[in-house]
């Protein structure tokens, strides 16, 4: 495996070894899991996926972020980036919709601001942090991907895909919400990677 300039890893990999994104059999694979872990956690990880959201950026999300007369999502950084207003794609749009009719038939959910509520409505407002990664690990195992992942890998997996798709460093720094080219570098050693040579296609067979 080729290594990477920074401490001598392999690229691709964090620090203790393990594989920074997923292979197209492992996202077709957590795809077809994750449509069938309820209407919430589906359009969740789909939003996450698309737009290369960070995991508590897509748990803030609220319904004022979202035009649906415009067909459009405004997505707020979680760190030092640029908020940013994309065009919703016509399935998310309509993930969206069903989930906000399902959620406003409990007056809680009516009620509430967040896209997605937390169990515990009163303290919480929204799905934790912690909820969305232990349900990614649930989507993982129910795909029978043995591949260890942590949430941040389909960020980290999409920036990869779009730069081997022929998407510059600016495009990719732009659909990251991120401040400088810089922070999109690190992306560009796994696009060498033998793991991930495979043409991975449009990326929106994975939504």
């Amino acid at each position: 495996m080729v290594e990477s300039k920074r401490m001598g890893r392999p690229v691709g990999t964090s620090l203790n070894g393990r594989k920074r994104y997923l292979t197209e059999a492992e996202l077709g694979a957590f795809k077809k899991a994750r449509e069938k872990s309820g209407r919430m956690w589906n359009v969740f990880f789909s939003l996450l996926w698309h737009f290369a959201m960070r995991v508590g950026e897509t748990c803030r999300l609220r319904w004022d972020d979202i035009d649906f007369t415009a067909h459009q999502i405004k997505i707020v950084p979680e760190k030092n980036g640029v908020t940013r207003v994309y065009s919703l794609p016509e399935r998310i749009e309509r993930d969206l919709k069903a989930w906000k009719r399902e959620a406003d038939k409990h007056p809680e959910m009516r009620e509430n601001p967040y896209v997605f509520p937390g169990r515990f409505l009163k303290r919480s407002g929204h799905v934790t942090t912690g909820g969305a990664q232990r349900m990614f690990q649930a989507i993982l195992k129910k795909a029978k991907i043995e591949t260890k992942h942590g949430i941040h890998d389909m960020r980290h997996t999409m920036a990869s895909m779009m730069l081997k798709d022929g998407s510059n460093v600016v495009q990719v720094r732009d659909w990251l919400r991120q401040r400088r080219t810089k922070s999109v570098e690190i992306y560009l050693t796994d696009i060498d990677a033998a793991e991930h040579e495979t043409e991975m296609g449009r990326r929106d067979r994975f939504l």
